[in-house]
């Protein structure tokens, strides 16, 4: 699954909590603490299992199991197996959606309406309970993510209706006293589940600060898949989300 969506170029390996994390959200606040090399989400963020306090959560409402999410995942990227086992659980409590959150502390993003702008669709209050599943790989020079979310439809509708906001498409974020400077840009792709996005984050004078994810919905769930890296690239991105896609509409349908 997904061996033909980029090579495998040798260098740098994507390993760790903060990659992890940066990966789970690609938000303004992760990949300014990539961009600037902080341990801000080095603190025990990244469980390599399932989520017990999201697995305790009685009322998730889901039409889908942890299970059957989980079976739903990639299992392989280009060959690469995952880095850790996939967390499972209610999308809020998953340590790698919470080690994402963290980073957002002493990040300053300007314009400030620009600081929720770059994230998948899924960390409103409504995915907060809902049931998911996620895992990270490392290929090549790049980290990659994929995330799956069961959704009512009307919540699979609002994690693709966000627009990016007007005067977003260039902004800085400011952590740890030094500022970067962001491009930002989406657009809608076709031949993906029933509606899919585009979504490209990248700051200047940092190669590896680039990630490129789709998010995709589908009847009963929504998912998403993310490249962070050097190559990472929107064709590579639309591959990946067609082979994740694929993957999960066999598992699930």
């Amino acid at each position: 699954m997904s061996e033909r969506y980029w090579q495998r170029p040798a260098g740098l390996r994507f390993t760790g909590p903060r990659v992890a994390a940066v990966l789970a959200v690609a938000g303004t606040a992760a990949l300014a603490g990539c961009g600037g090399g902080t341990g801000g989400g080095s603190g025990g963020g990244t469980a390599s299992g399932s989520s017990s306090a999201g697995m305790a959560a009685a009322n998730m409402p889901s039409s889908y199991s942890l299970g059957q999410l989980r079976g739903a995942l990639l299992t392989t990227v280009n060959g690469a197996r995952p880095v850790a086992a996939p967390q499972s659980g209610s999308y809020g409590s998953l340590p790698d959606i919470q080690a994402s959150k963290q980073l957002m502390h002493g990040v300053t993003v300007k314009p400030a309406k620009c600081a929720d702008a770059t994230v998948t669709g899924f960390n409103s209050a409504r995915f907060a309970q809902s049931a998911a599943s996620v895992v990270t790989f490392s290929v090549g020079r790049d980290g990659v993510s994929e995330v799956i979310v069961a959704a009512s439809p009307a919540n699979a509708a609002a994690a693709l209706a966000a627009e990016l906001p007007s005067g977003c498409a260039h902004y800085d974020a400011t952590v740890n006293g030094k500022t970067f400077v962001y491009s930002i840009k989406q657009a809608p792709l076709s031949g993906i589940a029933e509606q899919a996005r585009a979504l490209n984050v990248k700051a200047a004078g940092y190669a590896t600060v680039n990630a490129w994810s789709v998010v995709y919905r589908s009847s009963g769930f929504v998912g998403a898949v993310t490249i962070v890296g050097p190559d990472a690239s929107e064709s590579g991105a639309k591959v990946l989300a067609e082979d994740a896609y694929a993957k999960a509409s066999e598992s699930l349908h």
